[in-house]
């Protein structure tokens, strides 16, 4: 039996719904939970207070949400089913003759749309608040002074100068990834007013010990040029900062992520991280499908069983399994372990596989 308009726009409706309240439900718990471990952090600093916890708060939350957003949509899916089977409406569907096939229709096309809409269009904007939130985290919490961005031009830094109130504003064309010194490098020192006090050119710039290690130096400053062929430079930065902080891959959008791969890799930088995340983008609207899936076995025995036990712990340890399946499988693909695609694909692919099996084995019998 087909799935008529009438009851396709049921469904849609009824699904919406239920995701819906479920995402706002996410959306303040998450909310209220960062608000309180951020103001714990601010507290022990001391250089903020609740205003600024809550403004954190608010520009970390779209990215909180589009991380457990997959375990939003198995949420939603078990609780719709189960509304639909309290009711009898599934049970009454299910005896009409309509397969399981056609009822998870309007579910895996409603979670496809939004997968594809939120990687195209709201990810850029997730993105941008979350490059913002790392901002003020720096800032604020951890107390860094520095900030390192990657662009066309190559590798940028911002520190504050240990010695004085000044602060050097650092920029290279790239990295040697054989010793991981950096390359042609110039050394903008500016004062607290933001007036250059001198510019400082270099061959080369090795971080060691705490100190820029400079060798081959120009110094100009008040119209005069001296050279050195040493020079040393105190930092707080350590060459693994550099290489893990620059340009944090959720502070990219999907549309930009390509193009920053290929800068990274033509400057000397490690970009599995980047790569990984691109992927992840990629295939974000299949997981989303695949939970849907992997919601609808227990549903089923739900329908047969009455017993709520079995949807309720079947979700939690559905939504543990994949989520600990995808966290490790991102890790490897993170740190080059295997292939970053592989590493995206892989949990999406098991989930949807698994739970195809189960509805059809369950169909069968």
């Amino acid at each position: 039996m087909k799935l008529t308009k009438t009851l396709a726009r049921y469904f849609y409706k009824k699904y919406i719904t239920t995701l819906f309240f479920s995402l706002i439900i996410s959306m303040v718990f998450v909310f209220i939970v960062d608000t309180a471990e951020l103001s714990r952090r601010i507290s022990k600093t001391g250089d903020g207070d609740l205003i600024m916890a809550i403004k954190l708060a608010f520009l970390k939350l779209p990215e909180m949400v589009f991380e457990i957003f997959p375990f939003i949509i198995l949420f939603g899916s078990l609780v719709t089913f189960y509304n639909l089977t309290k009711n009898s409406e599934l049970v009454i569907f299910r005896s009409s003759g309509i397969s399981i096939w056609k009822i998870l229709t309007p579910p895996i096309l409603v979670v496809a749309v939004i997968g594809f809409f939120l990687i195209l269009a709201l990810q850029p904007f997730i993105a941008f608040t979350t490059s913002k939130y790392k901002e003020l985290e720096a800032r604020f919490i951890r107390g860094q002074s520095s900030l390192i961005t990657l662009s066309e031009n190559g590798l940028w830094l911002k520190e504050e100068n240990l010695e004085d109130k000044s602060y050097y504003i650092i920029h290279s064309l790239g990295m040697d990834k054989k010793n991981g010194n950096i390359e042609n490098v110039i050394f903008f020192n500016y004062q607290e007013n933001g007036n250059l006090l001198r510019r400082i050119d270099a061959n080369n710039a090795q971080l060691s010990n705490k100190n820029w290690l400079l060798s081959k130096v120009w110094i100009k400053q008040s119209e005069q040029t001296v050279f050195h062929e040493d020079y040393l430079i105190s930092t707080e930065l350590t060459i693994d900062q550099i290489q893990e902080n620059f340009s944090p891959p959720e502070t990219i959008s999907f549309w930009a992520l390509p193009n920053f791969i290929a800068i990274a890799e033509e400057a000397g930088f490690a970009s599995q991280r980047h790569k990984t995340r691109f992927f992840n983008l990629i295939v974000f609207p299949f997981f989303l499908i695949a939970m849907v899936l992997a919601s609808a076995p227990f549903s089923i025995n739900y329908i047969r069983t009455n017993n709520t036990n079995i949807l309720v712990f079947g979700g939690i340890i559905t939504g543990l399994t994949v989520y600990t399946l995808s966290s490790v499988s991102l890790a490897f693909g993170s740190s080059g372990a295997i292939n970053p695609f592989l590493s995206a694909i892989i949990t999406p692919i098991i989930t949807i596989i698994g739970s195809i099996t189960i509805l059809l084995y369950t169909e069968e019998s």
